[in-house]
């Protein structure tokens, strides 16, 4: 029954990919790529032992190379409570691996001659006008008072993409009670208020002096709509997703999605998993408030989804054929735009400032330490749990999808680089 069952998936893999013109490689063409199918194996077997421990309810992994898909797999369990088998069409929370779709939205209004890097965010969004610059601050009965001096540079389009901007965030800055303030019901208002709030608090540092991860995609989104006169939404849908087939990528979504959709879950400290959101019609992400199309967290999409953005920059912004973007676009997310003396990464390891940041993703500057991918590979990760990475050197794209908070130190997904880089063989 097993083993009918495995060809049943493999199959029902083959069609799918078939249907959206992807290529699935044969057991003969994965050796080609070089790949070792048993280290694939051990490290499903790891997935598994997570899922046991009850760290996980199930994930999706993805690995493919020169456009080929050499492994394609799900574990586990979609919804615990239903019992639904998780399946490789399964939809997640990308959280923060929205971002370089979000920032892909503001390049090709550049390509299209509406902007620039360099240009002033008030040009567009007259609430930057003036920024002030956080000296000291101090509390009276609970009240926060701040000392301020005037920035004397001006925030740019650019500081925006690689989190230059100084603004405060939960990852970092000097306010995290203003930003808290600001942030804590940002998804029953929309982009524009949250935009507009965030201009109002001081920087931590002069624009592009210092590196904190921050709100800079959701701006980018505001600028969208605000160049291009339309939705951000719409204009994701009309010039990134439709045009790419990602018939599975939305920002919100609909009650037919539900039996597709993961719950997502937390270790509860005592051997299980807590219930942070359903993945039912319950959903916040269903039936909450549907206003705040967040380029830095908002998106929803399955791994082959994610992996048809991914091809696509491995290919310089074709898709399927269909040029998405331009050559010398798709170069500005794969380049390091930070200065050599800023590090793009929460989790500092050392002062060896390894990580540099591109337009849309951080990117390994060197070849040092323990982390198997070569210099030049681009990647992130969502605060939902998903991680992935792109090695343009050996054309190489890994996704695992999961649905527990990228805070719990998980050692298959800490581990899910050394893993595939230890299957490529050759």
């Amino acid at each position: 029954m097993k083993a009918t069952s495995s060809i049943f998936a493999l199959l029902l893999c083959i069609n799918v990919a078939s249907a959206q013109n992807l290529k699935i490689a044969s057991p003969a063409e994965v050796k080609v790529l070089g790949f070792d199918q048993k280290i694939f194996d051990a490290f499903q077997s790891e997935v598994e032992k997570s899922i046991q421990k009850n760290e996980i309810a199930g994930a999706v992994t993805l690995i493919a190379r020169k456009g080929k898909i050499v492994h394609f797999e799900s574990k586990g369990e979609s919804q615990l409570e239903t019992h639904i088998p998780m399946k490789n069409d399964a939809i997640f929370r990308l959280a923060s691996m929205t971002k370089p779709i979000a920032t892909l939205a503001l390049l090709l209004l550049m390509e299209d001659g509406k902007c620039l890097p360099t240009d002033p965010l008030s040009k567009y969004l007259p609430e930057f006008a003036s920024q002030q610059i956080m000296i000291s601050k101090d509390s009276i009965e609970g009240m926060w008072i701040y000392k301020t001096r005037e920035a004397t540079k001006p925030l740019l389009i650019s500081h925006a993409l690689t989190h230059t901007t100084g603004q405060p965030s939960a990852y970092g800055g000097n306010m995290p009670e203003a930003f808290n303030a600001i942030n804590k019901n940002a998804n029953k208002s929309d982009i524009d208020h949250f935009v507009k709030n965030l201009a109002k608090l001081p920087l931590t540092h002069e624009p592009g002096e210092g590196w904190i991860y921050g709100s800079g995609l959701v701006i980018a989104g505001r600028l969208v709509e605000v160049i291009s006169g339309m939705p951000f939404q719409d204009f994701v849908q009309k010039r990134i997703l439709d045009p790419m087939e990602m018939k599975d990528t939305h920002f919100f979504l609909e009650p037919n999605d539900a039996p597709r959709f993961t719950s997502y879950y937390q270790p509860d400290g005592k051997g299980a998993l807590s219930l942070i959101d359903p993945g039912s019609e319950k959903s916040i992400r269903i039936s909450g408030p549907k206003t705040f199309y967040s380029g830095g967290g908002g998106l929803h999409a399955t791994a082959m989804d994610y992996f048809k953005f991914c091809q696509m920059v491995i290919q310089d912004g074709i898709y399927n054929g269909v040029r998405i973007a331009k050559p010398s676009t798709i170069a500005l997310m794969k380049t390091d735009q930070l200065p050599l003396n800023l590090e793009g990464s929460i989790k500092l390891k050392d002062d060896l400032k390894n990580h540099g940041w591109t337009f849309g993703y951080t990117i390994k500057r060197r070849e040092v330490g323990d982390d198997p991918v070569p210099a030049g590979t681009i990647s992130w990760g969502g605060a939902t749990g998903p991680v992935f990475f792109i090695d343009l050197k050996n054309e190489v794209v890994a996704i695992m999808m999961c649905q527990t908070p990228s805070a719990y130190p998980l050692e298959f997904r800490t581990d899910f680089r050394k893993w595939v880089m230890k299957s490529l063989v050759k």
